[in-house]
């Protein structure tokens, strides 16, 4: 190798070398100045929210706790947006550590894990999003700061898919059935009509040959039509139990809690039967027995009748309709639940005409009252028997032959 091919690749390489360590140098004064650009939006973006907030934040101490979070709404709100840039690195995580002095951390333990809740309940009934990818970018933030600090991270609990269907329907108004049939009404084939006042039904037709017609009620004690001032109420969820806060109503579980799993069943190929004015004198399914001979006659032909909505955890209703011992014994074995005596009426009552109907239990108590609660894993058991006997193939169940 000549003398000059040896000064051109120690050239070569020193220039490599050169363009090597610049460029380092240029990365590591952009990746500096990257960061001293994040430090002070942090300190800019971070105090103003802080800035903005400090009136309601100090206003806390002042509220009760269940008032607390409503008080912060706006803020988690707006912090929410500061979070997003915080993932994509717009800002610095160990400044917002250093301003917030644990504080964060406090209000995820106490506020923020309650917005994440609420959110992930508040997507649309008919919405294809996941609720774990819903506000994950809040957790992703949280869960670095608990890092930083040296703390154990707690994520949201995910709330099972039919739990969260049921939780949005024990959240909806009280006052009125509206937004039940609205959900409703927006399904496949559903048809409703409507008369005077509680005079209303929504009727999805099945589309299986041996299909069920499975019942529930949308109206609940405390509607307006019943005399009662517009109410609000939140949903709770402990100790195994969703219960509302309302001292003046219930949270609605009867019969939200059938309305839930129709909603479930929806896909099931059975007919789905929304009434109102069950409360007060079954209105709705009177108004259908009435003023629809066809509808009667069709939902009459179904293998048979299955409402839901029923208190406690395991019995069952068939009142006095002229169900045969064949039917009460086929329910008894498909759901192991027994047979409950006594007087009440319920929409089955009118529409039980030619084929059998059975009321089951949905695991709600102290229906009436603000102390209603619903009990998770009962409310789940109905709804998992139910699913299980509906994917048999089913018999019909006709009525009991007039007596002459």
């Amino acid at each position: 190798m000549s003398i000059d091919t040896i000064i051109g690749l120690v050239s070569l390489a020193v220039a490599v070398l050169v363009f090597v360590i610049t460029e380092l140098e240029n990365k590591k004064a952009t990746q500096e100045q990257t960061r001293v650009q994040n430090v002070r939006a942090t300190l800019t973006d971070f105090s103003n929210l802080r800035h903005y907030y400090q009136s309601d934040m100090a206003q806390l101490a002042t509220k009760p706790e269940d008032e607390q979070y409503l008080v912060i709404r706006d803020y988690l709100r707006d912090l929410e947006r500061f979070t997003v840039g915080c993932n994509m690195d717009a800002y610095d995580l160990g400044v917002v550590n250093n301003m917030s002095g644990g504080t964060l951390v406090n209000h995820y333990r106490k506020y923020f894990r309650k917005f994440i809740e609420n959110a992930r309940r508040n997507v649309a009934l008919t919405s294809a999003v996941k609720p774990e990818a819903l506000y994950s970018e809040f957790e992703q933030m949280m869960k670095k700061l608990f890092e930083l600090r040296g703390e154990t991270f707690i994520p949201v609990e995910m709330i099972p898919e039919d739990e969260r269907v049921l939780e949005r329907f024990l959240d909806m108004p009280v006052s009125s059935p509206d937004r039940i049939f609205e959900i409703f009404g927006k399904l496949d084939g559903a048809v409703e009509k409507k008369g005077d006042g509680k005079q209303r039904y929504l009727y999805v037709p099945g589309t299986r040959k041996d299909r069920c017609l499975l019942l529930a009620h949308a109206d609940t004690f405390f509607d307006t039509a019943y005399g009662y001032a517009p109410m609000e109420h939140e949903v709770i969820r402990g100790e195994g139990r969703y219960y509302g806060n309302s001292d003046l109503c219930s949270m609605g579980a009867d019969d939200r809690c059938g309305c839930a799993m129709l909603w479930l069943l929806r896909k099931s190929g059975h007919s789905l039967l929304i009434l109102d004015g069950e409360e007060h004198g079954q209105v709705g399914a009177n108004f259908l027995k009435d003023s629809d001979p066809e509808l009667m006659d069709e939902i009459n032909a179904h293998s048979f009748m299955l409402q839901l909505d029923r208190r406690n955890s395991s019995d069952y209703r068939v009142y006095d309709l002229p169900v045969t011992d064949e039917f009460r014994k086929y329910v008894e074995a498909e759901t192991g639940y027994a047979l409950a005596e006594g007087k009440g009426r319920t929409d089955i009552i009118p529409l039980c005409r030619d084929t059998c109907a059975v009321n089951l239990s949905v695991g709600y108590y102290n229906e009436h009252t603000p102390q209603e609660y619903v009990t998770i894993d009962e409310w789940k058991h109905t709804l998992e028997l139910v699913r299980k006997m509906l994917a048999k193939e089913l018999k019909q169940y006709r009525t009991k032959a007039p007596e002459v």
